[in-house]
């Protein structure tokens, strides 16, 4: 389609575009980085319901039209699916979707005029290009410019840009590595550096869902954005993402993620549908293995 042709050439300047677009609407119409959960949420959500392979169906036009009510109702079925998909993954990324649980009106104003911006700036045409997607992180860059300066400097935070996590990924990936062995990130942000080895590993060849991902970093939002990413990402089933003290605490964060995954099977089995819905979405990738 139109989007497809006016998409940037480059993954990364298309990922900025889009961050860029998404963080000029919200800081003019909805005050800055308040409710950055619900912006990142939504891109997140819609992020997921891109088709799986660059040539596939163009679900735009079924989502331009949508008012702020029915584009909830859609986010809640999107979830609904990765619910299904990976229910622990689903709980990881809680802090992205639980606002629409009991949205208020404030929460959802405007939410289908900043999905437009999203769409129209090639969303579903980024995600839906593995090659294209994990060229940067998209989730990282808008939650990067949501967040001051100075609020980064009190957490000791710092993004690594994509140039610099993939020289770093090419040389994870230059040593000794084989099928099965576990990819470890104690400090991930988004998950960027697990996207450069990941997009090193096709590089050569390699499908990454051979290997095991462990991505944790102690702040919430960041790690729910990691258990997105791991699907953006096509990083396969072996997958484990947490949020705590992963250096200084690694026994209790191992012991706390794997009540959480036995917490997550036991109440999707109980409770098949996360948020009731309305919708029935025209297709949503993840009720299957993500093609590598």
């Amino acid at each position: 389609g139109m989007r497809r042709a006016m998409a940037p050439e480059s993954g990364r300047d298309h990922a900025h575009a889009i961050a860029e677009a998404a963080h000029a609407w919200w800081t003019s119409n909805r005050g800055g980085s308040s409710d950055r959960a619900i912006a990142v949420g939504t891109l997140a959500a819609l992020a997921l319901c891109a088709p799986s392979r660059p040539d596939g169906p163009d679900y735009g036009p079924l989502l331009l039209p949508l008012d702020d009510e029915q584009l909830v109702d859609t986010l809640r079925a999107g979830w609904n699916s990765f619910w299904t998909y990976d229910p622990d993954l689903t709980e990881a990324a809680r802090p992205l979707h639980d606002w629409l649980s009991h949205p208020t009106d404030n929460a959802i104003r405007g939410l289908a005029d900043y999905a437009r911006i999203l769409l129209h700036a090639g969303l579903l045409e980024y995600c839906s290009d593995t090659a294209r997607a994990e060229a940067d992180d998209v989730l990282g860059l808008l939650i990067t410019r949501m967040r001051s300066y100075s609020e980064r400097q009190s957490t000791g935070e710092f993004f690594t840009p994509a140039v610099v996590t993939n020289f770093m990924g090419d040389m994870v990936i230059s040593a000794d590595r084989k099928p099965g062995d576990l990819f470890l990130e104690p400090a991930a942000g988004t998950g960027t550096m697990a996207r450069s080895a990941a997009a090193t590993l096709r590089f050569f060849g390699t499908d990454p869902a051979l290997y095991h991902w462990w991505l944790n970093d102690l702040d919430p939002l960041n790690a729910a954005c990691c258990a997105v990413n791991a699907q953006l990402w096509r990083l396969g089933r072996q997958v484990t993402v947490s949020c705590g003290d992963a250096l200084n605490h690694p026994r209790l964060l191992e012991e706390a993620v794997r009540e959480r995954a036995e917490r997550a099977r036991s109440k999707q089995k109980a409770r098949p549908v996360l948020y009731p819905t309305t919708t029935r979405p025209p297709f949503w990738p993840w009720n299957f293995v993500p093609p590598s």
